[in-house]
């Protein structure tokens, strides 16, 4: 496990509260221990959920696991209490074509908390990806984070990133990459925004 992912559930728990987090493919050897442990082990609970938007139909399932001895060993033991398995299958309408598209994807999450029910885990889950929506997508695909090649002090340009993103969010943008397209061929809109003098 990265020092720097122990750390930081170390230090949420720590001052008192509980993290949730995805795992994905950047920690291989995590996901392929929650795919194969949900496999042979009985939820202790389950919760079910529709959505329904424009030409968008989302059924969303979370299976809550126990995480008691899945971790023996391994440097996350005593921090992951709750393993979390979520299917979504989405329908998704094409406006150009009006077909129906059908996706299915599964993902885990892990946590420090153990005590919430199944409904409880589905909301934490759904207010998750408001913020991946909202600041990590931003982030990734607006400003460039994820492909970034700075290996030397990646922290600085990330809080520069960050200071950035909250100017344009304070000034009421909604279109980070129009804000930035705007402030890249005027220099004076940057200027004559709010919080920055």
């Amino acid at each position: 496990m990265p020092s720097i992912v122990k750390k930081t559930f170390q230090t949420a728990l720590a001052s008192g509260n509980h993290l949730l987090t995805q795992a994905k493919a950047n920690q291989p050897g995590l996901l392929r221990r929650l795919e194969h442990g949900a496999k042979g082990r009985k939820p202790s609970g389950q919760a079910e959920s529709r959505t329904k938007g424009r030409n968008r139909f989302e059924q969303r399932s979370v299976s809550v696991y126990p995480a008691k001895a899945w971790f023996k060993g391994t440097p996350w033991h005593g921090l992951i209490k709750t393993v979390l398995r979520v299917e979504r299958f989405t329908q998704c309408r094409r406006a150009d074509t009006g077909l129906w598209r059908l996706r299915s994807e599964t993902a885990y999450y892990v946590s420090s908390a153990e005590t919430l029910t199944p409904d409880q885990w589905n909301q934490a889950i759904r207010r998750h990806w408001r913020i991946e929506n909202a600041n990590h997508h931003v982030r990734d695909i607006t400003f460039g984070e994820d492909a970034s090649r700075i290996r030397k002090n990646p922290d600085i340009f990330a809080r520069l990133r960050s200071i950035a993103c909250n100017i344009l969010r304070h000034n009421r943008h909604d279109n980070m990459r129009q804000a930035r397209w705007i402030g890249g061929l005027d220099l004076n809109s940057i200027l004559e925004m709010r919080g920055i003098r």
